[in-house]
């Protein structure tokens, strides 16, 4: 049964990647996570170890090598800090006087149910329970202390910003002085439509003497706390990954960032923290090296460090980079930076899963409907390897025209084995029937249907999409199982269409795989299992179809 088979072949790799992907994410977080227990938000001198540390190459060659112990701390005052809202169409975002560190951001058009329209997608938080935010600032070369960083103080106009109607963009003005006379002023631009925060960072030298040093920006995240998943739901990447034009792109995990800091000179390039969906990715204008950290209290932090600056009394220098908080969807990503939307994860079939995306946006936007897509691609997927499934279908179809002469040699050589084995090959080469005919074909459809699979479950596009009546979200498993049960349906329908098992123990496991399978697609998003039921119906009349045609043969 081709159905059997295909499902049993990708559920095997699948199974096999789901154990990998289990293994390896115990493997980066559950041993940092035994380091600390969950304590209260630090307070400012708790800062001192988020500090980047400033590898021998990239200080200018005068100066010697510091450690973070060596590292401005930037202490201020025991004064509260305040979050300062900003919202715009797409972002509720609060950044912290504290630093002016971008310490929240939440999505509102991704609800995280949407029976609550209002309680939006949080992607960046600083809570016991999660933290993930962006600090930056400017670290001294000459080991000076009085320095404008994210644990200094900064002074903002307002407490609430609002994009008003009819507005563009608005901006948001962040300054600190240092007693030392380092004004570091910080700017926030925000557009309508985007996603994207413009960060300014302006530093200017009120001493009377030349300042050596350089800007950094740095993702701060611990591992995620989100609901637990259960086996069968994806289990994407979740940590820090960088693109460079050297190296490309490339994800560094919790486990590396404790065990093997990164610290790499680069020319171009991004950095960002990802999770499932979403990504907060971080795109400098200027480069000099990017650097990973293991902190305190069981956080991790990716950062970018600007090239040296050499500020003469009474100068100003600027640094721009592009901060994106949102959704992992590949028509905003590419065009911020190359390689952004390989933060889309569909793992090592990327080069089959790229083109599957592409047909299906193209269908929905023909449709208008993302489960009207997955029919289309399933069809189109079913075309394309037609003269493979035919083959298989011929094969089988020749098989249940002989299957009365295999049975008479069953009964002949039921009590020698060998020979029996041996008469049922004479029979395959005289018929010319191929026992593998059925499978092969298969095996070379295998890839596709995986990247097929990483492609409904990781694009973003799909979530919360409905498609008709029940099915109110493909991302998620049908509520009523009525997708599930019309596939066990369809599976017991090919069954009856295939040859008859000849072995008893092989008719009762044939006979329990429908329901089986129907128990295990229940787990399924409906989407997925949206994509097996139109497969399935698919191939019973293509099935039909070619066993009508060969009955005779």
């Amino acid at each position: 049964m081709e159905t059997v088979r295909l499902i049993l072949f990708v559920i095997l790799a699948f199974l096999l990647l789901q154990i990998w992907e289990a293994w390896r994410t115990d493997q980066q977080v559950q041993e940092p996570l035994a380091q600390s227990s969950p304590q209260e938000l630090p307070q400012v001198d708790d800062y001192v170890a988020d500090q980047p540390v400033l590898p021998a190459e990239a200080l200018p060659p005068s100066q010697p090598e510091l450690s973070s112990a060596d590292l401005t701390t930037g202490k201020s005052t025991a004064r509260a800090s305040e979050l300062v809202r900003v919202e715009t169409d797409l972002l509720v975002v609060e950044i912290d006087t504290l630093g002016a560190v971008v310490r929240k951001a939440r999505l509102k058009q991704y609800p995280v149910d949407q029976k609550n329209p209002l309680d939006y997608v949080t992607i960046m938080d600083d809570s016991v329970d999660k933290s993930h935010y962006l600090q930056s600032g400017v670290v001294s070369a000459d080991n000076s202390r009085q320095v404008p960083n994210h644990n200094s103080f900064f002074t903002i106009e307002q407490a609430d910003y609002r994009l008003g109607n009819g507005q563009q963009q608005l901006q948001l003005i962040a300054t600190a002085e240092q007693p030392g006379g380092l004004l570091l002023t910080k700017k926030f631009t925000f557009s309508r439509g985007s996603y994207q925060i413009k960060i300014t960072s302006e530093l200017t030298n009120g001493q009377n003497e030349e300042w050596q040093g350089y800007f950094y920006h740095q993702l701060v995240r611990s591992p995620g706390s989100g609901a637990a998943r259960s086996f069968f739901t994806p289990t994407s990447y979740e940590g820090a990954a960088y693109y460079s034009g050297e190296e490309k792109y490339q994800k560094s995990d919790y486990g590396d960032i404790s065990e093997e800091p990164l610290s790499r000179p680069v020319k171009d390039g991004w950095i960002a923290m990802l999770e499932h969906y979403f990504v907060a990715a971080l795109v400098p204008t200027s480069f000099n090296r990017f650097y990973t950290k293991a902190l305190t209290d069981n956080r991790f932090a990716i950062g970018a460090l600007g090239p040296v600056l050499r500020l003469q009394p009474g100068q100003k220098l600027a640094d721009d980079v592009t901060l994106y908080i949102g959704p992992k969807e590949q028509k905003r990503l590419k065009p911020i930076a190359p390689g952004l939307e390989l933060t889309i994860d569909f793992g090592m079939l990327t080069f089959l899963a790229d083109p599957l995306f592409w047909l299906l946006a193209w269908l929905h936007g023909l449709f208008g409907n993302w489960g009207w897509a997955i029919i289309g691609v399933t069809v189109a997927i079913k075309a394309a390897f037609y003269p493979l499934s035919a083959v298989g279908y011929r094969s089988m179809a020749k098989m249940k025209n002989v299957q009365p002469k295999m049975v008479a040699l069953r009964e002949a050589y039921a009590d020698d084995k060998a020979l029996l084995n041996q008469k049922m090959m004479e029979l395959y080469r005289n018929e010319k029937i191929n026992p593998l005919g059925g499978c092969l074909p298969i095996l070379v459809q295998i890839p596709v249907f995986i990247a097929l699979y990483w492609v409904l479950l990781e694009s973003v596009e799909l979530r919360q999409a409905g498609f008709i009546f029940w099915l109110t979200d493909l991302s998620q498993a049908d509520p009523y199982y009525v997708l599930p049960i019309i596939m066990g349906i369809s599976m017991i329908v090919q069954q009856r269409m295939n040859p008859a098992q000849l072995d008893p123990i092989q008719q009762k496991v044939m006979m329990a795989m429908p329901v089986v399978f129907t128990f295990f697609f229940f787990l399924f998003p409906a989407g997925l299992v949206l994509y097996w039921v139109v497969n399935n119906i698919l191939s019973i009349a293509q099935q039909w179809w070619i066993t009508r045609k060969f009955a005779t043969v």
